[in-house]
């Protein structure tokens, strides 16, 4: 029994009654009211309540044959209804037409209705492609892409109540760019060199995007200035490095001596660079090679291309420009100590000395000095490197005392060299961003002088008050190139500097002025404890021992300390790597370098203090691996 009609007092006593009779809850059957109840007065029922309860499943079956039916053949819908008709839902690529209207979405058909399907017209994209030459006209490339046909087919379906109608996309690649127009867009370009037509066929038979270098011209290669090969070592006598990096000062690595008829270098000539080809057939042509000079000093002579020791001593080679001086510098070893019985050593050449310099004594030296033991509170002074094996207590050392100027002003120059560069990029950004004319180079630098660049305006003051300081110690040359920085920094009006070639032309006099200056040798104050000293270097300071305490420290080059570096201030030009900085108890110590370089720290205690300029950050807690810099951007001391 699937459907029955039950009286009852009220509905719901009926429609108990009829789930009671078929034994199922309502969730399974379809609720009909046939006849509401009625009351007359006093609540007596005049009329009782007539329901109908249908199984589902009898209603779904009722339902599905009732249903009429959607479906496509050979590209045209076909329906019928029964009772109700289909639903279609038009599908991505088809227009359907329903009684002469277009439809979108979903609608349910009648009988009679005219409906017609067709598929979306197709599309076509044609094929992209471009030819591109790189800055240096060293490559071309062909960058393709295939056009592409889109068509839609009206798919066969089945018959279904409910009709999803569905087109299939087809595609196919269209390749409707010749081998013939590349060709002649190539010579259009005047590309003409190293055309590979090979690669161009293929490109244009690629299925998707693709980008291929279809013509190469040749990289010219650079020569070499004149050089020379040294085949004796220059370096000062140290302790060995063990692979820990521990020393090992019982074992020492001895300076090269050489003697006489001893090969000291090999002069080699320029060699000749090859000039390059742009796929326009240009030629690129290679900076002009220099010999390099030769001057040769004391006891040193010259056979062809040989360059020998006529004496012996330690073979000293310096290169300043383009030019090389060669010369043997006399030795004197002192066995023992310095002290009242010896006296003070000058001496114009290298010393060795095998004991301690005792209180109060003076070691001079125009080379090296190497000291075995100890140094307590005596004078060392060398315009070369000066290597001290145990400690220094209460001294003062210094080497390259005439070359210290020298570096500062280099250093300085530097400063405003990297500065100058970083203005010229952001004056070509602006002139391609803004499209800013040449003649409005001159008001840009100066706001960018006023707002950005207030670093390279420092050094430049610093600069010009140095050298008018120390004018009895240097050349006009330094007041030349400081004359031409005025010119372009400083003027108060427009002037020949005032344009990307004017400014490229005064980066080259600088980098060729600061070229001058760059030294072969690395002279260099190397020690293993220091307490209460001054140490002053025109090239690198190294501490491979405990460290030092109390100290002032200037080097002209990097300054690292392998220990401690506790109480004093500790100056570096070319940045600092210190093992540990300060200590528990907040000793104040002060390490600067100029902005630019980077002070890195393994350990830095409470009231370490670090400067940069004029800029200083003091440590208020305990820090480790700690990479400090200046920011110009943001002109703050930032971390790394």
């Amino acid at each position: 029994m699937d459907g029955i009609e039950v009286k009852g007092q009220t509905v719901e006593e009926a429609i108990e009654e009829g789930l009671k009779q078929l034994q199922v809850t309502r969730e399974d059957v379809v609720i009909e009211i046939v006849q509401q109840e009625r009351k007359k007065l006093f609540g007596i029922v005049s009329q009782p309540a007539i329901v109908r309860l249908t199984k589902k499943q009898q209603t779904e079956s009722v339902i599905q044959k009732i249903e009429g039916k959607a479906w496509v053949k050979d590209g045209v819908l076909h329906y019928e209804c029964v009772h109700e008709g289909p639903t279609i839902v038009v599908g991505e690529g088809v227009i359907c037409l329903h009684n002469g209207k277009a439809i979108e979405g979903s609608i349910t058909l009648q009988e009679g209705d005219d409906v017609r399907i067709y598929p979306k017209e197709e599309s076509i994209a044609q094929s992209v492609w471009k030819i591109d030459i790189d800055a240096k006209k060293l490559e071309a490339t062909l960058t393709f892409a295939p056009g592409v046909r889109r068509r839609y087919v009206l798919e066969d379906q089945q018959p279904a109540s409910k009709l999803h109608i569905q087109a299939k996309m087809e595609t196919e690649l269209i390749y409707d760019v010749s081998y013939e127009q590349v060709m002649a867009k190539l010579q259009e370009l005047g590309i003409v060199y190293g055309v590979n037509e090979e690669a161009i066929r293929e490109a244009l038979q690629a299925e998707k995007k693709i980008t291929a270098v279809i013509a190469k011209g040749i990289e010219p290669i650079e020569g070499k200035d004149g050089w020379v090969e040294v085949k004796v070592g220059e370096g000062r006598k140290k302790p060995k490095v063990r692979e820990d990096g521990t020393v090992d000062y019982r074992e020492i690595e001895t300076i090269a001596t050489v003697g006489e008829g001893d090969l000291i270098a090999v002069v080699h000539p320029p060699q000749q660079g090859k000039p390059g080809l742009t796929v326009t057939n240009e030629v690129i042509p290679v900076k002009e090679v220099h010999p390099v000079t030769i001057k040769l000093g004391k006891g040193v002579t010259m056979d062809e291309n040989r360059i020998l020791a006529i004496q012996g001593g330690r073979p000293q080679i310096a290169k300043k420009g383009k030019t090389v001086v060669v010369s043997i510098i006399p030795k004197l070893v002192h066995q023992g100590d310095v002290d009242l019985s010896v006296g003070n050593i000058h001496f114009k050449g290298d010393v060795e000395i095998t004991g301690n310099v005792q209180e109060e004594m003076v070691v001079e030296a125009l080379g090296s000095i190497m000291i075995l033991q100890n140094v307590n509170r005596a004078k060392i002074r060398a315009q070369q490197s000066i290597f001290i094996q145990q400690n220094v207590i209460g001294g003062t050392v210094t080497s390259g005392e005439n070359k210290m100027l020298v570096t500062q002003l280099i250093g300085l120059l530097q400063q405003i060299r990297h500065s100058l560069e970083r203005m010229i990029v952001t004056i070509q950004q602006l002139m391609v961003m803004s499209k800013i004319r040449e003649q409005d180079i001159y008001p840009i630098t100066k706001k960018l002088i006023e707002s950005k660049f207030q670093t390279m305006m420092e050094a430049m003051r610093q600069y010009k008050t140095m050298c008018e300081q120390k004018r009895d110690q240097i050349g006009e040359q330094w007041f030349d190139i400081g004359s031409q920085l005025d010119g372009c920094l400083l003027a108060d009006r427009p002037n020949h500097f005032h344009c990307l070639e004017g400014m490229a032309n005064l980066l080259r006099e600088l980098n060729t002025f600061i070229g001058q200056y760059d030294r072969e040798e690395n002279d260099a104050i190397e020690l293993s404890y220091a307490l209460n000293s001054v140490i002053h270097g025109s090239g690198d300071v190294i501490v491979t021992g405990k460290g030092c305490y109390n100290c002032n420290i200037y080097a002209g080059g990097t300054l690292t300390v392998h220990g401690v570096l506790r109480g004093g201030e500790a100056y570096a030009q070319k940045g600092m790597k210190v093992k540990e900085v300060g200590s528990s108890l907040g000793i104040k110590t002060v390490l600067a370098v100029p902005k630019g370089e980077i002070i890195y720290i393994e350990h830095a205690w409470e009231g370490t203090v670090v400067q940069f300029g004029k800029r200083t950050y003091t440590f208020y807690e305990e820090k480790k691996y700690v990479e400090m810099k200046w920011d110009d951007e943001r002109q703050e001391i930032v971390f790394g």
